[in-house]
């Protein structure tokens, strides 16, 4: 696997779980928990509980078998959220924090994305590009009302989709949704069009069962942005991989 990382490096997230699992994701959120940003804070507790749980075996098993990996990740997930409602300082009517997030779980030549609110993941394979995610915001306000999110009630409600991956294939996590009918014009158009504070990652599968690299690692929020050169790269290096994929079919 290849893996192109753009934007906010710490609303982004890679980690290896096992011999041959791993887990992507992306966060997009409001507020802040312990002084920290929502979606960094997320992503940071979903890799600590991660971390933690790989100490056991039980954990270890249930996340490199196909039968049991999407389970074992909903636990992982609704511990994140529990910490955030408690940490977001929440309240009967309202809450103060709260982050939307997109994450894929790849075993080998099968994937489970697991979702909750505007982030999204889309998939290019063969010439045709879906949506493997839904939209949990209410409006299309520059701030969307979340339907779902983590940290934004005590119980988390989350979208799991399974589907297998050939070599090939091109997956896409994004900080926002493509707006509109999705095919391969319109999902090159969002990166194109995309801020620099705009966060994505994408995966290119490919024969080799072994550890991503991440050829273009890019930091673009504070303390300070990345130049515009280097952002013009990884928009490049991410449509390369995504133009591979899809343009023997035009």
């Amino acid at each position: 696997m290849d893996v192109a990382i753009r934007g906010d490096r710490a609303s982004c997230l890679s980690l290896q779980l096992g011999p041959h699992a791993w887990l992507f994701a992306v966060a997009r959120g409001f507020g802040t928990v312990d002084g920290v940003a929502a979606a960094p804070a997320a992503l940071g507790r979903l890799r600590a509980e991660c971390e933690r749980r790989m100490r056991g075996d039980r954990f270890r098993r249930a996340i490199g078998r196909t039968g049991t990996a999407a389970t074992a990740m909903l636990g992982v997930l609704a511990r994140v959220n529990t910490e955030l409602f408690a940490r977001a300082a929440s309240h009967d009517d309202y809450v103060t924090a709260g982050s939307s997030i997109t994450a894929a779980l790849v075993l080998r030549s099968h994937a489970f994305v697991l979702h909750a609110g505007g982030t999204a993941a889309y998939l290019a394979h063969r010439g045709e590009v879906r949506a493997l995610t839904g939209d949990d915001t209410f409006d299309d306000a520059q701030i969307p009302l979340l339907g779902r999110a983590l940290g934004t009630s005590a119980a988390l409600d989350v979208a799991v989709t399974s589907l297998d991956v050939a070599p090939g294939d091109v997956m896409m996590l994004l900080g926002h949704r493509v707006r509109g009918e999705v095919d391969r014009r319109a999902l090159i158009a969002h990166v194109e069009e995309a801020g620099p504070s705009e966060h994505m990652l994408v995966v290119r599968f490919d024969d080799d069962d072994t550890a991503p690299e991440v050829p273009v690692p890019i930091r673009s929020h504070a303390p300070e942005r990345a130049p515009v050169a280097r952002v013009a790269i990884a928009v490049a290096a991410m449509l390369a991989l995504i133009v591979f994929t899809t343009a023997w079919t035009f």
